[in-house]
């Protein structure tokens, strides 16, 4: 993992308030604030402490818009994002017929993500609770436990004994409730969670689980025996034999669930990782673009405008193979 930024020891926001410090975000970047808008925005900013320790942290990642050049564009992505929050359905994916047209290669390289994508979703199939690439989902279950599904996740919760929730994939943050006694675990393909009355989110890879507790405490069990408590503020990750060591949460978990990615001096090929989770298909990055850094607040719900802010304002070409292969690379190169 990489290391935490300074300001990343102080106290964890609430998610509200960081819902809300968005939102202002947004409306600001609109352009349309009335003047009784703007004394609300400074009201609440001024009004609680948290208030004004989650602007400061957005407006930090968030001051690479205010150097750009193209300073319209960072406007229309984030009203892009407002936009596209509001939408109920997403897009679907042109059925596999209307690609007979084209030429056998091409025809090729189309169907290999589009069959790729068959055999991932298998999983969700399967799962009581889904997402698909793209979507989000709000739970809330009979004990009070409230859950948040990101995209391309699939879960399972049985109360027997025990409240038993089962991440299968994808990621998940969740807040207990406190109206059933049973224990209450979150199993993941690594190991499992018991939450001591908090809130956390919980994010399944291919070779590790990454857990980051945000209020309370949760303890990481592993088969093998191996037990951690990871407390407030800190997060881990654990893989089927092995925890590893505590960092402090990152800023960018929890906003996913207002659809924005925020990123500081995140490497390129991170970022472009993320982005990927939330369309179909392949987004692929340039050998000599993988150290590249980048700051900034990136649409989640409209990949293909974090895509082209990302063109846009840094030395890359977006070269689309088809709708499905994306590849990323140094702007002299793709000019070539």
């Amino acid at each position: 993992m990489t290391s935490a930024s300074p300001h990343s020891q102080s106290p964890t926001l609430d998610a509200q308030v960081r819902a809300q410090a968005v939102d202002w975000l947004l409306k600001l970047q609109s352009g349309h604030m009335s003047e009784e808008a703007q004394l609300a925005f400074q009201h609440w900013q001024n009004s609680h402490p948290q208030h004004a320790q989650a602007w400061a942290r957005l407006t930090q990642i968030q001051q690479t818009f205010g150097q750009l050049q193209h300073k319209p564009l960072a406007k229309q992505v984030l009203t892009r994002v407002e936009q596209t929050s509001r939408r109920k359905t997403l897009k679907t994916l042109k059925t596999l017929g209307t690609l007979g047209t084209l030429g056998t290669l091409g025809t090729l390289g189309l169907l290999l993500p589009a069959a790729w994508l068959g055999v991932h979703s298998l999983p969700l199939q399967r799962a009581g609770y889904q997402t698909a690439v793209g979507e989000q989902k709000h739970l809330q279950l009979q004990d009070g436990t409230r859950l948040v599904l990101n995209t391309d996740t699939a879960v399972d919760v049985h109360y027997q004994a025990q409240r038993q929730i089962t991440l299968h994939q994808g990621e998940v943050w969740l807040e207990t409730g406190h109206q059933d006694k049973r224990p209450l675990v979150v199993t993941t393909p690594h190991g499992q969670l018991l939450p001591l009355g908090t809130r956390f989110n919980v994010n399944v890879q291919t070779r590790q689980t990454i857990l980051a507790v945000t209020e309370g405490a949760v303890r990481i069990q592993l088969a093998n025996g191996l037990s951690s408590v990871v407390q407030a503020g800190q997060q881990r990750a654990f893989s089927h034999d092995d925890v590893g060591r505590v960092s402090a949460v990152s800023d960018n978990v929890g906003y996913w669930q207002q659809g924005m990615l925020l990123a500081q001096e995140m490497p390129l090929e991170t970022l472009l990782a993320e982005l990927a989770r939330y369309r179909h298909g392949v987004i692929r990055c340039h050998p000599e673009l993988k150290q590249m850094t980048v700051s900034g607040a990136f649409p989640l719900r409209d990949t293909d405008a974090a895509l082209d802010l990302l063109q846009k304002t840094l030395p890359v070409n977006i070269v689309a193979r088809s709708r499905w292969w994306i590849m990323v690379e140094p702007a002299a190169r793709a000019a070539g």
